[in-house]
């Protein structure tokens, strides 16, 4: 297959046909085109408005409204922005148009600071100093966040709309902050480094962008480029205010590598002229030109404590220059063909560069030693980038981005690129790396697992599209996450009843197993008051029986005492009656008198007899009663020790089932439990999203800020 074009040929394309001189002048390119247009007007013989244009001495003698020209920049003079009809009045007067490469030619003879003819000096007016400069150069984070774009700065829609993306030819990430930069057509595009989005656009005028780099502090972009063959600049641009801070670079070809140095004092360029000029931020005077360079000079940047510069060339030549004198510090020889790419490690001691030659390596900056270097990418490496872990990242022909550790092993590799690879960049936390191709592709890569995370391009659509766009995105998200927060409270939900069925089964269990507890020990209790009862029954019983045996025989005494005191009544009866029939025997007197003596003792004994009688009877009924008692006792002793007996059986069969539910209401806790962490996780994307989606709307369509109430005016007091 023919070999491809090098990388770096499309840079020498002008974004739109200029005139074919270089370096116009006054005289013979800039003079035929005010005869053509305007000298009629503003000539020798007549001066509308008191401007006169037939000589670059009575331009800079300016007219009634003042000053029409001022060297260096076209868009401060008025005979260049009149006649590009940016400004009222537009000239000429009729409406017609001065063509576009003719007015293209006039601002780029302003640009180049207004010579009057080939053997006239460039003399660019004195600009104001600029204090970007920097006493220490700190490593590692700035403090406070991180400087992303003020609201309101940044135009959210695209400065130019172009037909079809164009190739990645610029890219930077900053070192800080979630911002990416790309060159795309007389603009700088900054899209979001964590989530692609497009946050909008820096202009630059001054053609094609060619180079990108933030400062180390990430305060600062640098966008360098021009016209292919006619002009180029640098452009300093403050991240958080938008603005141009500066701009440095009247080269008569477009500028192909830039950077800023740490201290940002210094801004060094590389062109096709085979030089590199470093110019000075504070008033962009050159302050060192180096001419060792054989070809352009297509690669160079600052090391990161701003001791050193390396640059590389097209024929693949390789040097490092000390940043402060610009003395050459090492010659670094290896590379065959065009260096591509340029990137130092985070502690300046290493430097990585790729190479047309298909090849990146690392050079030691202590002898310059080419310590490694390995075959990246077939026929040709773009880019390489160290992140600030060590690991590299690098993209070229073979339409793939690659990782790499220090000792050149590969890491990673990802899906295929839409077109030949042109750069990669880290993103500020190096969590993520950015691509970008030939066809204008922006590819988001995660860099743990080199998946693809977003795809972008080069052409942003205008405002209202992309509004349009994510307010639909906006309200997919916002019913995605009002499901899956249903899909997840439902998760919860069905847990909660889960555990509470669990919790219900096992005091289930724990209620029967009380309950037969309770039971077994009623009767058990009820058994010992059955058994304490009935053995009470049995001295009752010999009681009852002892009184009931001793009747019989009281009775017989209590008869034969009764039939004794008879007896007795009736001797003693029967002497009384003799006595009394005859009163005067003394004898019978006598014996009447002992007759009713003999009978207290047989009384006493029938007393005695008939008491015993009545006591047994009295202790019989006592014992009868107490044995009924007891006897009842026993019987309702024995009829709860009966009825409790039952229920241990009745209690018993339900153990089982109870306690073989807790385990199935445990497996479906269980999975409802795991139910929980995938809703909860896609809750968490949905809920992601959707506030990525929504800060992308604010970001996009900021909300109205809240109506002021004003306060109620104070009553009036009554005097």
């Amino acid at each position: 297959m023919q070999r491809l074009l090098p990388l770096f040929a499309l840079l020498l394309v002008p974004a739109f046909a200029y005139a074919d001189a270089k370096n116009p002048t006054y005289d013979d390119d800039v003079l035929p085109i005010l005869k053509q247009h305007c000298v009629s007007c503003h000539g020798n013989d007549k001066q509308k408005s008191g401007l006169n244009v037939a000589s670059l001495a009575a331009i800079k003698q300016g007219g009634a409204g003042g000053d029409v020209l001022k060297a260096g920049e076209p868009d401060k003079s008025r005979l260049y922005t009149l006649t590009a009809h940016s400004e009222e009045p537009k000239m000429p007067p009729s409406g017609t148009k001065i063509p576009d490469n003719q007015i293209a030619i006039m601002k780029l003879w302003i640009d180049q600071g207004a010579r009057e003819n080939s053997g006239a000096k460039v003399v660019m007016p004195d600009k104001p100093k600029v204090n970007i400069g920097l006493v220490n150069v700190a490593k590692g984070k700035p403090e406070g966040a991180p400087p992303m774009p003020q609201a309101g700065k940044l135009k959210l829609d695209p400065l130019y709309q172009a037909k079809r993306s164009g190739a990645v030819l610029a890219m930077a990430a900053s070192p800080w902050a979630p911002i990416v930069a790309v060159g795309g057509q007389k603009q700088v595009l900054l899209y979001h480094a964590d989530n692609g989005d497009y946050l909008g656009s820096l202009p630059f005028e001054h053609g094609q962008i060619n180079s990108l780099k933030f400062s180390r502090n990430s305060k600062l972009l640098l966008a360098a480029g021009g016209k292919g063959g006619a002009s180029g600049k640098a452009v300093l641009y403050n991240i958080e205010t938008c603005e141009k801070v500066t701009e440095v670079g009247v080269e008569t070809d477009a500028h192909l590598c830039a950077d800023i140095s740490a201290d940002q004092k210094f801004i060094a360029v590389g062109s096709p002229s085979k030089l590199i000029r470093i110019y000075n931020t504070a008033d962009g005077t050159v302050a060192h030109e180096i001419k060792k360079h054989t070809d352009w000079v297509t690669a160079l940047e600052f090391s990161p404590d701003g001791v050193l510069l390396a640059t590389g060339d097209r024929n693949g030549g390789m040097f490092v220059w000390e940043a402060a004198t610009a003395r050459e510090f090492h010659t670094l020889r290896n590379h065959t063909l065009m260096i591509t790419d340029m990137s130092w490690r985070y502690d300046s001691n290493a430097l990585a560069s790729s190479s047309e030659d298909g090849t990146v390596r690392l050079w030691e900056m202590e002898n310059g030693t080419n310590f490694k270097g390995w075959a990246a990418h077939s026929g040709g490496a773009a880019s390489v980038r160290y992140a600030k872990n060590g690991l590299l990242a690098s993209t070229g022909r073979d339409r793939v981005v690659k990782t790499w550790d220090q000792n050149g092993a590969l890491q990673k590799q990802s899906a295929a690129l839409g077109d030949l690879g042109l750069r990669v960049v880290y993103s500020q936390d190096d969590t993520k790396f950015i691509s970008g191709d030939w066809a204008g592709n922006l590819n988001w890569w995660n860099a743990a697992d080199v998946k693809q995370l977003v795809a972008m391009d080069t052409n942003p659509a205008p405002l209202a599209q992309r509004i349009q766009a994510v307010e639909a995105q906006f309200v997919a998200a916002d019913t995605k996450l009002k499901q899956h927060q249903a899909v997840y409270a439902g998760a919860e939900t069905n847990h909660k009843n889960a555990v509470v069925a669990v919790q219900a089964a096992e005091a289930r269990v724990n209620q029967l197993n009380a309950e037969l507890a309770a039971a077994n020990k009623a009767v058990t209790d009820s058994t010992n008051v059955a058994n304490v009862a009935k053995a009470a029954m049995a001295p009752a019983k010999a009681e009852v029986d002892k009184f009931t045996a001793a009747v019989p025989n009281v009775m017989k005494i209590e008869a034969e005492k009764q039939a004794a005191l008879n007896a007795v009544n009736k001797v003693a009866l029967d002497a009384a009656e003799a006595a009394k029939k005859a009163p005067a025997d003394v004898k019978l007197a006598e014996a009447a008198k002992k007759a009713a003596e003999a009978v207290k003792p047989v009384q006493a004994a029938f007393d005695a007899a008939k008491k015993a009688v009545a006591d047994n009877a009295a202790a019989l009924k006592t014992a009868t009663d107490k044995f009924n008692a007891v006897s009842k006792v026993a019987n309702d002793a024995v009829a709860v020790q009966t009825e409790a007996a039952k229920k241990p059986g009745v209690i018993q069969p339900q153990i089982a089932p109870a306690q073989a539910a807790i385990a199935p209401a445990k497996a479906n806790a269980d999975i409802q439990a795991k139910a929980i962490a995938p809703a909860k996780a896609a809750l968490d994307v949905a809920l992601a999203e959707f506030n990525m989606v929504k800060a992308r709307l604010d970001r996009l369509k900021p909300p109205a800020p809240p109506v002021a109430i004003a306060a109620p005016a104070p009553m009036p007091v009554k005097k």
